[in-house]
């Protein structure tokens, strides 16, 4: 694959899918000409013509949104912070715990899909209110069923951008658990394995629990395992996935 800088006459741009370079995430472009080019979340009037098209190319995007009576406006500084942060370090999490696993487990899972969606699992937030994505305080319960849609925000604007469909289904399920009593509810068409969700939920879990919020302080490492184990024994969390992250997190997590 050829990696070129955009050049800048006005020419469609399609984003292709992410890819990670020396543990830095970046979005894969492709232009009309073929020419595919990396750019990170910095270049705001790129990233807003891209979503503006993703918008524009399915109906349910706006559909949902005006469910929700949310205004149509596309946070590009959020989407900077979560790719050089959130995003980025989610993936970091989910490979490292994937490389601890066992190989029956790792032939269960789509390793380039997995990798690909813990770098774009979060995309949906660049639709959420700022108000609520940065608020200092606990959601009401109207602020979380909004929050909760970014799964499926996410889904829906990655949908038209040629992505595999089990990256499209652990973007879409990133949120839900063993139990399946996470969100959205599953589909009759779901094509992701529990061990993929898995990975890539406890590996968001985890890094959103080890960062510092508006709402609250960072927790440390043991602080953060600690609450993820809760999971385990509600059974929301593969014990498996659990140990995985366990081991990945005392060999190079250093509070």
């Amino acid at each position: 694959m050829l990696f070129t800088s955009p050049k800048k006459e006005n020419k469609e741009i399609n984003l292709k899918g992410a890819v990670q370079i020396n543990h830095s995430s970046f979005f894969v472009f492709k232009d009309t000409d073929g020419c595919t080019y990396l750019k990170s979340g910095n270049d705001e009037k790129l990233h807003k013509s891209v979503v503006q098209k993703m918008i524009n190319s399915n109906p349910h995007v706006t559909r949902l949104l005006k469910r929700f009576h949310i205004k149509p406006s596309i946070d590009t500084k959020t989407l900077n912070e979560l790719t050089s942060g959130h995003m980025n370090d989610t993936c970091n999490i989910a490979m490292g715990v994937y490389s601890v696993l066992s190989n029956d487990i790792k032939n269960k899972v789509d390793k380039g899909s997995l990798k690909e969606a813990s770098m774009l699992h979060d995309l949906g937030k660049v639709l959420i209110p700022s108000k609520i994505l940065n608020k200092p305080a606990k959601l009401n319960f109207k602020e979380r069923k909004i929050m909760n849609i970014h799964s499926t925000l996410g889904y829906e604007l990655l949908k038209t951008q040629n992505l595999s469909e089990e990256t499209l289904a652990l973007v879409r399920y990133h949120h839900q658990n063993l139990k399946h009593t996470g969100y959205p509810a599953l589909s009759a068409d779901n094509t992701s394995s529990d061990y993929g969700v898995q990975i890539i939920s406890i590996a968001d879990k985890y890094s959103a629990l080890r960062e510092a919020r508006v709402y609250r302080r960072r927790l440390s490492r043991t602080e953060a395992l600690l609450i993820l184990y809760r999971e385990v024994r509600e059974g929301k969390i593969m014990p498996a996935i659990y140990n995985a992250l366990f081991k990945y997190a005392e060999l190079y997590d250093v509070d």
